[in-house]
């Protein structure tokens, strides 16, 4: 259920009687939907988990912390906010664990800024997906290594070269992948 507001007098947010309104009108699906986007944004995060995302989202939208704007489907709103919530997690996580300033030490690592680090999300998300494929492709070492290739930014030609396979093989298996990956519960979940 797509839950929007219309502007009255010129009001820019929904009141808390209208947030609290949007709430009772989320569906199963709306749940569904947003307990899943939970799920990917809380993946590698320590003592946070989906359903504290979700409710903090809901909490957060019903007590005015976070305003919900009248030109914005609700169910955005909320998945805005699990984001921003989780952005807020790993961004405490990431500070928690940086080695304290030190002005008198030369070592670079410690002089770098956050935006020099990988998203520790992105990282946790990928490193997920990496050993969901090698499951999937466990028993089809083809696909895996042509996955692999891939993976190293190699040409058609350079891949079939570098597994001994002619282009109609190639082709097949990147199908062969195509179908495997997208009928796999194991990467569907994501």
């Amino acid at each position: 259920m797509v839950l929007t507001r219309s502007r009255s007098n010129n009001e820019d947010h929904a009141s808390p009687a209208e947030v609290a309104l949007a709430v009772a009108a989320l569906g199963d699906a709306d749940f569904a939907r947003l307990g899943h986007i939970a799920r990917l944004r809380a993946r590698g995060l320590v003592g946070v988990d989906w359903q504290d995302l979700l409710h903090d989202a809901v909490q957060r939208a019903m007590d005015g912390t976070r305003r919900w704007p009248s030109h914005v489907p609700f169910t955005v709103f909320l998945r805005e906010i699990i984001r921003s919530l989780a952005s807020e997690a790993w961004r405490r996580q990431v500070r928690e664990k940086r080695p304290a300033f030190d002005a008198g030490d030369d070592n670079e690592a410690l002089h770098q800024v956050p935006g020099d680090l990988p998203d520790p999300e992105c990282l946790a998300i990928e490193q997920d997906l990496v050993r969901r494929v090698e499951t999937l492709f466990a028993d089809d070492m083809v696909a895996f290594e042509l996955l692999k290739a891939l993976a190293d930014e190699l040409s058609p030609k350079e891949i079939q070269e570098r597994l001994g396979i002619t282009s109609v093989e190639y082709d097949s298996t990147r199908r062969r992948i195509r179908r495997k990956i997208a009928t796999s519960p194991l990467i569907g979940d994501l």
